[in-house]
């Protein structure tokens, strides 16, 4: 009976799980990730390897203290994965029975991740009943993988948030946030930042649609990224004011046609 039981919870879990990737694969204008849903079980989710913007802010140019550009970003790569060794399996022997492979195997990939890029794959497959993610591209950048073996590529990652989803209620964008803080050089102190020149960017009513859209996800689920709301909750009311400026234009054009042809 607490067999079934807990059964019945892991599915609702799981299925409050795939809710969440369809949520997040809905939006777009995130500054670090954009996600791509692909079917029922499947995110694909492209992460900022390096950010150069604030690489330059924080050191002053391409070069410090005598130090390329290159060697700092290799430096904190290399820490951050000092600090996430244990995350990850290195050797296949260690993990065999971690080999649980995804449904799109790694050399069957079609999607191709964008210059400083790295692509990967979030799923809540039923058949495992629980979440996991994989690296799709860049695996010598994160991971030592020992060889080239698909088997070995497609071994899931072993993220903290993951390993936590059995214990308390772990949201796609907990494993997100998770993702972008070890893959982005510098690791942002806000996984969420929005990338508000490609939404001013957007056509008008796709502008109003996308801003509404993150204000809803932004206010409802993920509570401690505030300053990203303000400035987007204004562009938001200015897009709702241009369309109605639109319509009742529109409109008026209209009326006057009509009269001019009475």
């Amino acid at each position: 009976m607490c067999e079934q039981k807990r059964e019945r919870e892991q599915k609702r879990k799981l299925q409050h799980f795939l809710g969440d990737l369809a949520l997040l694969g809905s939006l777009q204008g995130f500054k670090y990730f954009q996600p791509w849903l692909r079917g029922k079980e499947e995110l694909l989710l492209t992460v900022v390897n390096e950010d150069l913007v604030s690489f330059c802010r924080e050191t002053g140019g391409f070069r410090c203290g005598g130090m390329s550009r290159n060697f700092l970003l290799a430096l904190q790569v290399c820490m951050k994965l000092i600090n996430h060794w244990s995350s990850f399996c290195s050797h296949r022997e260690a993990c065999i029975e971690e080999h649980l492979l995804p449904a799109s195997p790694s050399e069957r990939e079609i999607a191709v991740p964008e210059v400083n890029c790295t692509l990967f794959l979030l799923a809540g497959y039923v058949k495992y009943g629980r979440p996991y993610a994989w690296i799709r591209s860049n695996h010598e950048r994160l991971v030592n993988i020992g060889g080239t073996d698909s088997m070995v590529k497609d071994t899931p990652m072993k993220l903290k948030s993951i390993a936590d989803w059995q214990t308390r209620a772990t949201r796609v964008w907990d494993v997100v946030s998770e993702l972008v803080c070890l893959c982005t050089v510098p690791s942002p102190s806000n996984p969420f930042a929005l990338d508000m020149r490609y939404i001013k960017s957007l056509p008008l009513a796709e502008r109003f649609l996308v801003t509404g859209a993150l204000l809803n996800f932004l206010e409802m689920y993920v509570v401690y990224v505030v300053e990203e709301v303000k400035p987007l909750r204004r562009l938001h009311v200015h897009s709702l004011l241009e369309l109605q400026r639109l319509r009742e234009s529109s409109g008026s054009a209209a009326v006057h046609g009509s009269s001019a042809e009475v």
